[in-house]
């Protein structure tokens, strides 16, 4: 009765644990100006409005960044990334760096959670997007 308490037990610790997902972001663009890289991972209810899910910070290195979200849950995400060029925690339109999950294209207006979006699910998710600056 003990080996099966223990090995339910160990049972419950795997499923919890394979729920829970590595998200690796490599940025190229990246400019060696002062500031950091702020990235974040954002639910719908969280885009643009509220504290995100997941957090990462880096320091600028000239062509590229790697930045790793680790224990992501399973769900749509949209990344948005600045590089924070005076390092005072906003966006300076027009002089910070920028990058949004699935922006190949340059944008046409303001940012679309949906146009943004990835989804988290069993397996680890890579992502490669650029750095802008200036629009």
């Amino acid at each position: 009765m003990k080996a099966l308490t223990l090995a339910l037990a160990a049972l419950a610790l795997t499923a919890g644990s394979a729920a829970a997902e590595t998200v690796t972001i490599t940025l190229t663009g990246v400019e060696a100006r002062p500031g950091r890289i702020l990235a974040s991972m954002n639910t719908r209810d969280q885009f643009l409005r509220a504290a995100p899910a997941y957090e990462a910070v880096a320091q600028p290195a000239e062509g590229g960044v790697t930045l790793t979200f680790e224990n992501v849950a399973p769900g749509d995400y949209a990344l948005m990334v600045m590089h924070d060029l005076n390092a005072n925690g906003q966006f300076d339109f027009g002089t910070d760096g920028w990058a949004f999950s699935n922006s190949a294209r340059p944008m046409t207006g303001p940012p679309a959670f949906d146009d943004h979006k990835f989804s988290v699910a069993n397996a680890p998710v890579t992502l490669t997007e650029t750095l802008r600056y200036g629009f």
